[in-house]
């Protein structure tokens, strides 16, 4: 396909300094639930899941579970990071892919297609992209994972196909970059998903909450991060606006962003996750991210998914003023 074949995506975007645009925050993603291609037989009720397990190989049990827990912890995340979740309790990729294939010929796990819309190959089909599928908890895993983490949430199989499916896919993906690239360079010790803001159950909650530092007997150093997604399919700029306005309004009331579960003494920092620096550009031009009583930061897609140690410690910014002239300015956190 040519250029000039291709069709005009009807917005603007705003692309990496390659020129690229982010799967992750493609405006024309699009995805679907893939059946495997093996004999599939989906367990569909807590019973039959619980007897599937039952009969499982005791050599095999406990790592099937923990993978199926660390899929219900990631919502969403794309078979790469899982691997990589995995290495950190001793799995090697093969192991784990073995176990996936398994579970969602079995209906526990379910794995979802990318394509980007808009973009058709020599025959008028959708172009697939070869980056590993995202997957899900399917109806079997989501009923085991509730009968034994009772209390907890995990995403319901059909959250998927609903109405703005696709985006949720797409966050979620890129919010387990950052999860899983902080983890790998230790230097996030807790995360959480909708975290309670303010004072009322009915206040909106944030995307994530992530927590960095470190806590032992000697040394207790900790800090907070509150992140929020910027996705080009909506309009973020608006959305971002409203959603600081929120966290102004918490601030004047309390005096600091109340967080449950989070000591009012500690550094809580607003964080806008961005899929590249033109993006984070664009909302600190628009809204001017200097102009709230706390710290708004962007953290960039670009600066850090590209698989290097460490790369996501240098992949935020923050305002800068200098010469009466306001500037996002990278910035190095000191892990």
């Amino acid at each position: 396909m040519t250029n000039q074949d291709a069709p005009i995506i009807q917005m603007k975007t705003f692309p990496r300094e390659d020129g690229s645009l982010s799967l992750w925050d493609h405006p024309s993603f699009s995805s679907y639930k893939t059946t495997p291609k093996t004999a599939h037989r989906p367990t569909t009720s807590l019973m039959d899941s619980i007897s599937y397990t039952s009969r499982w190989n005791q050599d095999f049990y406990q790592d099937r579970l923990t993978i199926l827990k660390v899929i219900g912890d990631a919502i969403c995340a794309n078979e790469n990071q899982l691997r990589r979740y995995m290495a950190l309790a001793g799995f090697t990729s093969s192991q784990t892919s073995t176990h996936i294939r398994y579970l969602r010929d079995r209906g526990f796990v379910d794995r979802h297609k990318c394509f980007i819309a808009d973009y058709l190959d020599d025959e008028g089909q959708p172009i697939s992209l070869k980056n590993p599928a995202p997957i899900t908890l399917g109806i079997g895993g989501w009923y085991l994972m509730n009968h034994f983490y009772s209390g907890q949430f995990f995403a319901k199989p059909d959250m998927w196909f609903q109405q703005n499916g696709s985006a949720a896919i797409q966050r979620y993906v890129a919010l387990n970059e950052i999860r899983c690239a902080g983890i790998e360079a230790q230097f996030i010790t807790n995360w959480r998903w909708y975290p309670m803001v303010g004072s009322s159950v009915h206040t909106k909650k944030p995307f994530a909450l992530m927590q960095l530092g470190q806590l032992t007997e000697e040394y207790d150093e900790r800090s907070y991060m509150l992140i929020e997604r910027a996705q080009m399919s909506q309009k973020f700029i608006e959305f971002l606006r409203t959603r600081l306005e929120e966290y102004r309004k918490i601030y004047q009331e309390f005096g600091y962003l109340k967080v449950a579960g989070v000591d009012k003494e500690a550094e809580v920092r607003v964080i806008l996750s961005v899929s590249s620096f033109l993006v984070a550009k664009a909302l600190h031009n628009n809204i001017g991210l200097h102009k709230y009583p706390f710290d708004v930061w962007v953290l960039v897609d670009e600066w850090f998914d590209t698989g290097e140690p460490e790369a996501i410690t240098t992949a935020f910014a923050m305002p800068n003023v200098a010469n009466d002239v306001t500037q996002l300015q990278r910035i190095r956190l000191n892990t």
